[in-house]
Order: structure tokens, then C-alpha cells, then sequence
């Protein structure tokens, strides 16, 4: 979820910057808003699939490349429990 409103934030900012650069004399408020309100719908679920993926990979690099994580679960699968919790 942090990935996925970062990634947005920084889409909304960049598309508002875009926007007032164009557009700042005469600012079109309704066009913006709905723009806004388009961007921060459609950009988290099109992202979705890509900001899963971001975390997954985070959490292998942090928690599966600790030296303590094999010892540990090999101790549980010798305990019996098939490596479950």
C-alpha cells in the first residue's frame, strides 16, 4: 500500500506541475479536479499488480537473506510441524 500511494503521489504531482505549467493563467479548476479525482482512482489499480510485486521482492531481500532464517526454519521442520508456524 506505501508503494502504491507513493507511486501515485508522485503521478498526481507530476500531472499538476504538467497541468499549471500549461495551463496557469487561465486554471480550468473543474478539469483538475476530476483529473485528480480520475488519477487518484485509476493510477492505484493499474499499479496494483507492480507495487505487489515491489513488496514481495523487498520482503524476500530483508527476511530470506537473514543468516538466522535457514537455521530457523530448519528447526521448525525438524520439529515435526512440516515446516509450519
Amino acid at each position: 500500500m506505501t508503494i502504491n500511494y507513493l507511486f501515485t503521489a508522485v503521478v498526481w504531482l507530476a500531472v499538476l506541475v504538467v497541468w499549471l505549467v500549461v495551463d496557469l493563467p487561465d486554471l480550468h479548476v473543474p478539469a483538475l479536479t476530476i483529473t485528480s479525482i480520475a488519477i487518484a482512482a485509476l493510477v492505484p489499480l493499474l499499479f496494483w499488480p507492480f507495487s505487489k510485486t515491489i513488496w514481495a521482492s523487498v520482503d524476500f531481500l530483508i527476511y530470506r537473506t537473514s543468516p538466522d532464517y535457514g537455521s530457523r526454519e530448519a528447526a521448525e521442520r525438524s520439529s515435526g510441524n512440516g515446516g509450519r508456524p
